[in-house]
């Protein structure tokens, strides 16, 4: 197999894979060494393809992600909220938006698309300096969060952790 057609079997490996494909195992699926998959896979990324790398392995970021409604207790102070929005993000997931259901006015939906540490840090920043007040403050109980992970083990260990800091519904 010559290396385009070596390329074309990894994308597909990663593409019909539910979980991250571990280097090692690529290399031993397409017979060749970690540092030529590596390579491989620096190439495809250069062609366009949002391949991640995490530490369980390598995805294809854009056609693995879904997308998933979770229910949270709404929070009190900037802790809690910065605590919310830190443990999605840790275990591998993106904070897509922010919705709660107003007696008054119904569904009001906002925009967050958090998806790293230094997102959070900008959107904590931005929230003290501009007199931030939580959207979830306009109802009593609770508030949704539309969240992108690359699988649903991710989702299961987001939900579990935020249920074990008293946050998720």
């Amino acid at each position: 197999m010559n290396s385009n057609e070596r390329r074309e079997k990894l994308l597909h490996i990663l593409k019909t894979s539910n979980k991250p494909v571990k280097g090692v195992d690529l290399a031993k699926e397409l017979n060749v060494t970690r540092q030529i998959v590596v390579k491989d896979i620096a190439l495809l990324r250069a062609s366009g393809i949002d391949i991640l790398a995490t530490s369980t392995g390598y995805i294809i970021y854009a056609i693995r992600n879904q997308e998933f409604k979770i229910k949270c207790k709404n929070h009190y102070n900037e802790e809690h909220i910065l605590l919310e929005l830190q443990t999605i993000i840790d275990l591998g997931g993106k904070v897509k938006d922010v919705i709660v259901d107003h007696p008054t006015y119904g569904t009001i939906k906002a925009e967050l698309n958090l998806a790293s540490n230094r997102d959070l840090k900008i959107f904590m920043k931005n929230s003290k300096k501009n007199g931030f007040k939580q959207l979830s403050s306009l109802t009593q109980d609770y508030h949704v969060h539309t969240i992108e992970v690359p699988d649903e083990n991710t989702l299961e260990e987001i939900k579990k952790e935020l249920k074990e800091v008293n946050i998720l519904l």
